[in-house]
């Protein structure tokens, strides 16, 4: 009886210490989840290069920075994501420079919505280019020839969409053809069965595109020179410039098209130390082969300054340090209130 009453006690003894070592054991967790920062980082939807580009950087930002947690928010894309920010829903993304120009000065997309002031710049990332992509076999030769097309314009909220609208109303197109806002996996799998005529992209290689490749030979669509110039008298954010042939490996040729600047922003509420944690991150020399493999178009980062300036839009506190830190040259006009 007593060795059954001392087994007793000591079983009780054991179950006690496992559920006390069961709740310190959670609230050391909790206690390290708590102090980790969470990073919604807005990208694109998939079969967007936005898409690897944000789920890559978020992965190295998370190997390399303790107490971090940057986690990629799939987005309609460049329009999206400005849009969501306005809710404070997103602490960094990508934008094109027309869609971050006109959220700023709530003109354009966001002239309802009015002037959004609550983002920073960090640096460039890349030039942009606009094409308008068809199976090579198409009947579609020319911009004129897009009337009465299918075209898949990107997912509704995606900069592809609104780029691709614009380049259309430039050239008096934009009513004579059949726009079909959809995702940039969906673009690509209605151009393979025939659904869609013509996808318009903005940024090479999309991802999307590239899959394409995997079963046709795709063809890219030139504006002419005077086409071009009826899109930079509408949007002179834009500019001409030349896609390098060989981004699409069915497509040999340099192709004329519209381009812009893609930035890499912030709310202005992200800290600081953050913000400079990350830059210091993406422009490691040591890291410069990791940054590559994500994603080809990650190659030009940069600063931007001459381009930023004339946007008007201040970089964050955080990136400020971080350049100065690097010995650039900071813009006056871009240095943020209250530094």
């Amino acid at each position: 009886m007593e060795r059954r009453r001392l087994l007793h006690n000591i079983l009780w003894v054991i179950i006690t210490f496992l559920f006390v070592c069961s709740l310190t054991t959670g609230v050391m967790v909790s206690t390290v989840e708590a102090k980790r920062e969470f990073i919604r980082f807005g990208g694109s939807s998939p079969g967007g290069s936005w898409f690897v580009i944000a789920g890559g950087l978020s992965a190295l930002l998370n190997k390399q920075i303790k107490g971090i947690n940057v986690t990629p928010v799939g987005t309609g894309g460049s329009a999206d994501n400005n849009r969501i920010a306005r809710k404070h829903e997103l602490d960094t993304w990508l934008t094109h420079s027309l869609t971050a120009y006109d959220n700023w000065n709530g003109v354009g997309l966001f002239k309802d919505e009015g002037p959004f002031k609550d983002f920073r710049m960090l640096c460039g990332v890349y030039e942009s280019w606009h094409h308008f992509v068809v199976l090579e076999g198409s009947d579609v030769k020319k911009m004129a020839d897009l009337k009465e097309k299918r075209i898949c314009i990107g997912a509704a909220g995606s900069g592809a969409a609104v780029n691709s609208e614009n380049i259309l109303r430039a050239l008096d197109l934009w009513d004579q053809v059949k726009a079909e806002p959809l995702t940039f996996d969906a673009c690509g799998r209605g151009l393979i069965d025939g659904h869609i005529d013509v996808v318009g992209l903005s940024s090479a290689p999309m991802p999307a595109i590239v899959t394409v490749e995997a079963l046709k030979k795709i063809r890219l669509i030139e504006l002419s020179d005077d086409e071009i110039k009826k899109v930079l008298a509408k949007f002179p954010p834009y500019k001409k410039t030349i896609m390098p042939a060989g981004i699409y490996k069915t497509w040999q040729k340099e192709y004329p098209c519209i381009a812009f600047q893609v930035y890499w922003v912030a709310h202005k509420e992200t800290d600081p130390e953050r913000v400079y944690q990350i830059l210091k991150v993406a422009f490691d020399p040591k890291n410069t082969k990791s940054i590559h493999a994500i994603h080809t178009q990650l190659k030009p980062l940069s600063p931007s300054f001459d381009a930023m300036k004339s946007m008007e839009i201040p970089l964050h506190p955080g990136a400020v340090k971080f350049w100065r830190e690097k010995g650039e040259s900071i813009p006056p006009e871009l240095i943020p209130p209250g530094m």
